[in-house]
């Protein structure tokens, strides 16, 4: 009979080249117990198709590009706490056509999954774990499993247990409807389950070779299956075991090849990467900051006012903005918003060295206050002796802790500043009032039916002109330099409600847009409460006035604020006028609540409560972990969508993922800046709100006491 009938002669097989392989590995000790997190043909670890037990390292991301005919895989895959592994992908199938007639091309399909470690590998027990693969959406290939992998010497076997396209099924077959996945992955344990295997031995460091008994059941896939442009014949062989060689090209690149069933050849290329914000260009050191004789003979005989003037000049010729100081007998005081340096903690390091170095010996102590807008938001206080000895590594982080006091905003450290004998005013730097940026931008609308990847290429100019303390005037033109949403067929959901959903209204058409001309005051209100008021044109659909207000509680831990806007939509083909057809006003309203839920881990939670641009009431929650300047995030919204006519909004649901990441990984120097980028997984009117210029929410934890305390040997990096 065909070797494809005896699973049993594929498992004798699978044993023997184990047992080869395991007394080749007894030859060679250098690389024992050396588990590899290496990527499968698809998104998430693996041997060739099948899971294994492995998760990447915490805080890494694998990038994925995977082809076995007639499925391309793109994708990537991010690893968390060593423990768990979050990975997504589309699929491209080249023998089914979407959307006929409309020229959008090969189907393409979307998938997400995750695995958590339930048990760690020791020397006597392996790593199980457990996970699931497409459980939202078309649920085309989805699968749940339960995996055990084991090193001996330098073979890594495993063996599992799998259910739905892992056990052969389509489960598809069994249910209808939106949420396929969803509906297969909340099905009884007690479904059709079988076992795969398979070995990975990793003769080298960067090279391994693979092997796998498969149970997957390639007639009954889609793709395959009701196709009249078949890959496989009746009368194909098929074997059910798969053979891999994976190779480490570099640090950063991987390949893999593999040959499937005995009679297909497939490839895939990995782009493995840990999320560091100094990235694969080593960061130049910066000048050490030496002060001239004249300078420090000048500091000495300056009185607190000219002395004051004095330091505000220097910091600000570092680079750092809105810098004021003030100055008494015996004390410091310097507000500045960190505009150089990716960490809080550096900056404040930076100008603490540079003080020391200027600063008359009479100033025993300094208070360091950074800025966010206007509003200081995180104040230090040092003893000098103690800091300097803190640079120079003479005293340790809780030595200089027992000597500080760190503290949310200015009350407490300002009024036992300007008791001080001879205190004298804050002085400002003299800065322009004007700030101007260029930058490019690309939007992205994916699986319309005109074409599954559309983009619209955009410069983006932003101005914005300083009027006094807090009030700013904030101008952003958008040059349209390529622009495939014109192709786009994406009609309103909505007759009266469409907040959204008509965007393709607004990215068509016009070559320069004004996308905001707004006025923006910061304030400082009561029991250290920030506030904000905006009016004007605050993105390409809408106009119209907002306010917010939030205040920070326990160094930054937690935080609770509210914020509503007024607005009306714009008219897509004129610059200032607004929309004819629409005269009402949008309201929106929302409690917003920040926490910081285990600090030491990275993670952080967000909840809006309240009334969103359509008038539907609902919530909003976003988890996400900020650790090493990077924030990797995912929300969820809610609400009430009984006032919605059409069917795709009415019992939606708004979700979606993203990632801010830090500029400086492009960079050979460090730099404040981090770039946003975030995945929605519809288009809908359901859960929508409105884009306010800086906005208070949502937060980062950065510039927060807790966040300094955490990273405050960051301060000796100067």
């Amino acid at each position: 009979m065909p070797f494809k009938h005896h699973a049993f002669s594929a498992v004798l097989c699978i044993v023997f080249t184990l047992c080869l392989l395991g007394t080749a590995a007894k030859t060679v000790s250098a690389y024992e117990n050396n588990a590899q997190a290496l990527g499968s043909l698809q998104s998430y670890t693996g041997l060739i198709y099948m899971p294994n037990a492995r998760v990447k390292p915490d805080w890494s991301v694998r990038l994925k590009i995977g082809h076995n005919d007639p499925y391309t895989y793109y994708g990537g895959a991010l690893g968390v706490f060593d423990r768990f592994e979050f990975h997504g992908q589309f699929t491209q199938i080249n023998t089914v056509t979407a959307f006929p007639g409309y020229g959008y091309g090969d189907y393409k399909d979307r998938a997400a999954g995750m695995r958590i470690v339930l048990i760690k590998e020791n020397e006597f027990i392996p790593q199980v774990a457990t996970g699931f693969y497409d459980a939202i959406g078309t649920g085309l290939f989805p699968f749940r499993y339960v995996a055990a992998s084991k090193m001996i010497g330098n073979v890594d076997l495993t063996f599992g247990l799998g259910q739905g396209t892992l056990a052969g099924d389509y489960p598809a077959d069994e249910n209808s409807g939106d949420n396929i996945g969803q509906s297969f992955l909340l099905t009884t344990p007690f479904r059709k389950t079988k076992p795969f295997m398979g070995a990975e031995w990793h003769c080298t460091p960067d090279l391994s070779f693979t092997a796998e008994y498969s149970t997957i059941n390639w007639r009954n896939m889609y793709g395959y299956r009701d196709n009249s442009n078949k890959k496989l014949k009746d009368d194909d062989t098929l074997f059910d075991v798969n053979l891999g060689v994976k190779y480490k090209i570099t640090d950063y690149l991987h390949a893999t090849a593999a040959l499937i069933g005995g009679n297909t050849y497939a490839a895939g290329i990995n782009f493995e990467v840990p999320l560091e914000p100094e990235g694969m260009l080593a960061w130049d050191k910066p000048e050490s900051y030496t002060p001239t004789e004249r300078l420090k003979w000048k500091a000495a005989e300056s009185d607190n006012a000219e002395l004051s003037s004095l330091v505000s000049e220097e910091i600000k010729k570092m680079g750092f903005s809105n810098v004021s100081s003030a100055c008494s007998t015996d004390s410091v005081w310097i507000e500045f918003i960190n505009s150089i340096h990716l960490s809080d903690a550096r900056a404040i390091g930076r100008i603490s060295a540079v003080l020391d170095k200027i600063l008359p010996p009479r100033i025993l102590t300094l208070y360091i206050n950074l800025k966010r807008q206007d509003t200081v938001i995180s104040s230090l206080r040092f003893g000098r002796n103690e800091l300097r000895a803190f640079l120079n590594s003479k005293m340790d982080d809780q030595g200089l802790m027992a000597f500080s006091d760190f503290t949310l905003y200015k009350t407490k450290h300002w009024h036992s500043f300007e008791t001080k004998q001879e205190a004298s005013d804050l002085h400002a730097a003299e800065e322009s009032r004007f700030s101007f940026n260029i930058e490019p931008k690309i939007r992205t609308f994916l699986n319309n039916r005109a074409g599954f990847f559309k983009h619209k290429g955009l410069l983006r100019a932003q101005a914005d002109y300083r009027l006094w303390k807090g009030a700013t005037v904030l101008g952003e033109l958008e040059y349209t330099v390529f622009n495939q949403y014109d192709d786009l067929i994406y009609d309103p959901l909505e007759k009266e409600h469409s907040v959204r959903t008509d965007l393709v209204e607004y990215e068509t058409g016009q070559k320069i847009r004004l996308s905001q001309l707004a006025y923006n005051q910061f304030l400082d209100l009561p029991l250290d409460i920030e506030g904000r008021f905006s009016a004007g044109y605050f993105e390409t659909q809408y106009a119209g006035v907002g306010v917010e207000c939030f205040r920070y509680f326990n160094n930054g831990l937690w935080g609770i604020g509210f914020d509503s806007q007024m607005v009306k939509k714009r008219d897509p083909d004129s610059t200032f006028k607004l929309h004819e057809q629409y005269d009402d006003w949008y309201n929106t309203a929302f409690l917003n609540i920040y926490a910081q839920i285990i600090p030491s881990l990275g993670l952080e939670a967000g909840v809006k409560i309240g009334r969103f641009l359509a008038g539907d009431p609902g919530v909003r929650l976003d988890l996400r972990r900020t650790f090493k300047y990077f924030t990797i995030g995912a929300w969820y919204t809610k609400t009430d969508t009984d006032l919605f006519a059409s069917e795709k909004n009415r019992d939606a649901d708004q979700k979606g993922v993203y990632i801010t990441f830090p500029l400086s990984i492009f960079f050979q120097k460090d730099t404040p800046k981090r770039l946003r980028y975030s995945f929605s997984s519809f288009t809908r009117d359901q859960g929508a709100t409105v884009r306010q210029p800086g906005a208070l929410y949502p937060l980062d934890p950065f510039s927060t006491p807790a966040h300094i305390k955490k990273t405050i040997n960051d301060m000796r990096q100067n």
